[in-house]
């Protein structure tokens, strides 16, 4: 990953990133939030930007490439390409992560679950999209639960969202990126 962090830069491209979410979901035709509750909205819950939890992760392609179904919210499932295996030590412990390629996207989708499901983010678990670059078998890429976020369905029951697979799952508390949406 980088060699020189430059955490000041760092908390202010995390910031962008949620004052741009923040304002699609307040005002754009697209947002999830029901058009009726938007003129109330204010922001996303967040946990506060933890460094820590900006992991380096290396890299490995998926050996079979293949195409999976990941159950869905509702629906029939949906059908993804597994595109790697991201290992990273988080809190102690070596973990990894299946992430996936999206037709006609150029980051990996990374859905995954831990122990702050039904609790303090989206029971059914949260999203990140990764940027492998160039990335091949042993580089490293920046993991950033501080970047995850809930899926369209945590907002509206009119989506169909995918949920993470169960060996998607991190066993230590994730405390990063989008906390539940209050609806009150």
């Amino acid at each position: 990953m980088d060699e020189a962090f430059d955490e000041d830069a760092w908390r202010q491209r995390v910031h962008d990133y949620r004052a741009e979410k923040d304002d699609f979901f307040a005002s754009h035709d697209q947002s999830p939030i029901p058009p009726g509750d938007r003129a109330d909205f204010d922001s996303l819950d967040y946990f506060p930007p933890d460094p820590e939890l900006r992991v380096s992760a290396r890299y490995r392609t998926a050996n079979d490439g293949e195409t999976v179904e990941l159950d869905t919210t509702k629906g029939p499932p949906a059908e993804y390409t597994r595109a790697a295996v991201l290992g990273f030590d988080l809190d102690g412990d070596h973990h990894t992560l299946t992430a996936f390629h999206v037709e006609g996207e150029d980051t990996l989708f990374v859905p995954f679950t831990d122990p702050t499901n039904d609790h303090e983010t989206y029971h059914r678990g949260r999203y990140l999209d990764v940027d492998p670059g160039d990335a091949s078998d042993g580089d490293r890429v920046a993991l950033d639960f501080n970047l995850a976020y809930n899926p369209f369905c945590a907002y509206s029951d009119n989506f169909a969202c995918a949920l993470p697979p169960h060996d998607n799952h991190v066993p230590v508390r994730v405390e990063a990126g989008e906390r539940a949406y209050d609806q009150s």
